[in-house]
């Protein structure tokens, strides 16, 4: 598959609708969510102890890497715990405690994108998509779990969301938790308020005039108009609601039904064309990942019929006459590949997206890059249920940005173990990233702290890896894993309980 660059910006009319009529129950709800935590359930995350606690002590200097402590004996008793990187650390939490609860990698990946949804909906809102790679032990299958934003069929400026659909699937097949329980964290922290990380508010921060152009967002990110700060307090009424109707109904809520009715109505008003149809058809697709062997294993990418997947590929062709450790050269040669086929030469760093790696202590994995096309997407919100909407793919650079999306994952060559799990986008040096760190890590005695360190010289990607030299789940001691110390995400340890 050519991947061919090439992209016609669609123009769309905002008009007038029902907006007072969608914003009504959000409005009526806010008055008294504050005190109601209880009616979200209670399955919070567990903020009483402090992040570093869940690292081992042989974490490095920074704090961003950690070597799994438990025994393989008490992993195989416990059956529970593992490991969550992510670029926001509220997120990772709530993995965490879904992992530490019993819960599958599948699982605790789909409460810390809806979580994401709620502290990054810069990158991670419901109106974008992503593509997950997810590793089952048991099976001994890896595959490619595809759910990009895609072109509505009048065209338009807002793409068809996906990742709805994309993490029900995913947890449908591969977890074992309820699905309101994985979501209702996330809806918490909509209703109640959130305190802003230090990653949220370097986010929210990039592009203030989005937020104060656009109500809802200056309503739920800004205060006498200027954006929130990190420790602040963020509340997000309309996108609970969304939240709790998709916790309580399913895809149904915004795929289905009068669902996809209301859905369809607020994106219009929103100037977007997405129809009923559009978003009753929209299925997410699953193939096997590809698979390319190395000296050390069986590097896992995205299908090659997806661009993120025959990118990926044409980059890790490129890479093996460059150094491992040489972060620059790869840098230059991922720029270079995007420009050959039909990219433009000045990519912004960032656009719109974001990673993020879990992987169980009985092996399973799931690595994700989810995108909004852009950074917080059109900049527009469906009217009344506080959803960002990604750009089209059309769009003529902010379209590209599924094509650098960089869920990666690597197994052994006999029986098919976990080595590598690692998870970034944004650009095309997100690709090439991941890749670096692999090669580094697995390739040679690299620690994962100084591969993440050389691997985006100059660079606003960031990049999210575990390294299991020894394989999963039997070698989860001699596990390291880390986030992009340019960033402020975070990786913890799950301890079976």
């Amino acid at each position: 598959m050519r991947l061919k660059f090439v992209r016609t910006a669609p123009r769309g009319t905002i008009r007038p609708s029902s907006f007072l009529r969608r914003l009504a129950l959000p409005l009526l709800l806010s008055a008294g969510l504050a005190g109601c935590g209880g009616l979200f359930g209670d399955d919070g995350p567990d903020t009483s102890r402090p992040v570093g606690a869940v690292v081992g002590p042989d974490r490095n200097e920074r704090g961003l890497t950690g070597v799994g402590r438990v025994s393989a004996a008490a992993e195989l008793e416990a059956l529970a715990g593992g490991f969550v990187m992510a670029d926001e650390p509220q997120a990772a939490l709530v993995a965490r405690d879904v992992l530490e609860r019993g819960g599958s990698a599948a699982d605790a990946a789909t409460a810390l994108y809806f979580t994401l949804s709620v502290t990054q909906p810069a990158a991670a809102g419901l109106g974008g998509g992503g593509i997950c790679l997810v590793h089952d032990r048991i099976e001994r299958k890896t595959v490619s779990v595809e759910f990009l934003p895609r072109r509505a069929a009048a065209g338009g400026p807002v793409a068809i969301p996906g990742n709805v659909r994309g993490f029900a699937l995913l947890q449908a097949r591969y977890g074992r938790r309820t699905w309101s329980s994985l979501l209702a964290p996330a809806e918490r922290m909509a209703a109640i308020g959130t305190q802003v990380s230090r990653a949220m508010a370097e986010s929210l921060a990039r592009d203030p005039e989005v937020l104060r152009r656009n109500a809802v967002l200056a309503r739920s990110f800004t205060v006498n108009g200027r954006v929130v700060r990190e420790l602040d307090n963020a509340t997000q009424i309309e996108l609970a609601s969304t939240l709790g109707l998709v916790r309580s109904r399913g895809v149904g809520a915004l795929y289905g039904g009068d669902g996809a009715r209301t859905f369809s109505e607020a994106i219009a008003d929103a100037g977007g064309r997405v129809s009923i149809d559009d978003l009753r058809n929209y299925r997410p697709v699953v193939k096997d990942a590809m698979g390319v062997t190395t000296d050390w294993g069986v590097l896992r990418l995205p299908s090659e019929d997806v661009g993120a997947g025959a990118f990926a590929k044409a980059v890790w062709d490129g890479l093996q006459s460059i150094p491992a450790g040489d972060g620059a050269a790869a840098t230059r040669l991922a720029d270079q590949t995007a420009r050959q086929l039909g990219a433009p030469a000045d990519l912004p760093d960032n656009m719109g997206s974001t990673g993020f790696v879990v992987a169980s202590a009985q092996g399973d994995a799931v690595a994700c890059a989810v995108t909004m096309n852009g950074h917080f997407g059109t900049g527009r919100t469906a009217s009344g249920m506080g959803v960002v909407l990604a750009s089209s793919p059309e769009a003529p650079v902010q379209g590209l940005a599924p094509a650098f999306l960089a869920p990666v994952l690597a197994t052994r060559a006999n029986d098919n173990a976990l080595l590598f799990a690692g998870a970034s986008g944004g650009s095309p040096a997100a690709v090439s990233a991941v890749q670096q760190v692999a090669r580094q890590t697995l390739g040679g005695s690299t620690k994962v702290s100084a591969a993440l360190g050389s691997a985006t010289p100059g660079t606003g990607t960031l990049v999210n890896a575990l390294v299991c030299p020894a394989g999963l789940p039997f070698g989860f001691p001699s596990c390291e894993f880390g986030v992009d110390p340019d960033g402020a995400g975070v990786g913890v340890e799950a301890i079976g309980q």
